[in-house]
Order: C-alpha cells, then sequence, then structure tokens
C-alpha cells in the first residue's frame, strides 16, 4: 500500500540536479525531493554538473557552494554563461547564512538561497516558488 497520496507530490514532473559532495546531505536531499515526487539525479561537484547539464536539462539546480573540483559559484557562472542553459532554475544550498554568502551567490547568478540543514517544507515551497506547474498530461 502506498502510504504517500497523490496531492503530497507537489514537485511530480519536476527533474532537479542536487550538487553536493556530501554523501549524507546528497541522500537527504535526495530523500525529501523524491518523496515529493521529483525525479533527482545527483552531481559531486560543479565540473560533474557542467557535464550532466550539457547533456539533461534539468529544471533546478540545488547547487552546494564548497566543493572540491569546482566550488558551487564558478560552476553557476559557467551555467549563466552558457547560451544553451542561461535560464536555468539554479538554488544555492549552504551552511553560510550570512548577508555575504547571499551576495556572493546572487552575484555568480544563483536564483535562490536555501541554508542547511535542509527545512523539508521551505526546500520545497522555494522550489515551487521557481518552478512553473507542469501540466498533467495524460494518454488515452
Amino acid at each position: 500500500m502506498n502510504l504517500i497520496k497523490e496531492q503530497d507530490k507537489r514537485l511530480k514532473g519536476f527533474t532537479i540536479l542536487v550538487v553536493e559532495d556530501n554523501e549524507l546531505n546528497q541522500q537527504v536531499a535526495k530523500g525529501l525531493l523524491e518523496y515529493n515526487g521529483a525525479t533527482v539525479a545527483i552531481a559531486n561537484h560543479g565540473k560533474e554538473a557542467l557535464e550532466m547539464l550539457s547533456e539533461f536539462p534539468f529544471d533546478c539546480v540545488l547547487m552546494d557552494i564548497q566543493m572540491p573540483v569546482m566550488d558551487g559559484l564558478e560552476a553557476t557562472q559557467l551555467i549563466r554563461a552558457n547560451p544553451q542553459c542561461p535560464d536555468t532554475l539554479i538554488i544555492a544550498v549552504t551552511a553560510n547564512a550570512d548577508q555575504h554568502h547571499k551576495d556572493l551567490c546572487q552575484n555568480a547568478g544563483m536564483n535562490d538561497f536555501l541554508t542547511k540543514p535542509i527545512d523539508p517544507e521551505r526546500l520545497v515551497n522555494t522550489l515551487l516558488k521557481w518552478l512553473m506547474p507542469k501540466p498533467d498530461v495524460r494518454i488515452s
């Protein structure tokens, strides 16, 4: 028996790329997003995210800021410079909640800012604030 009601799947139909180097944070974000109906992919750092975005158009990117290989600020700037995905929704997810870090994220081109630890309701509400509803398409 499926205990998740259809109305609880508020992110149904959306594809979200979680860019995060911490495995536990990856699992938490993936679980929260999938519980709400989203399809989720994981990138371990910014460079991997750029490679994935070049192959698939995600509805949203949840971008950690501090990562090895390529951090979230640099990755965001490169995404914004790419003519294939300049309007990609990018939301910062970071433990640094001060105004300086918010400004850095905004200046890099991020659309919004969430702090860790992730508050499940705030995460979903922030995504829904930016994402356009998907029509419920049924094939008869």
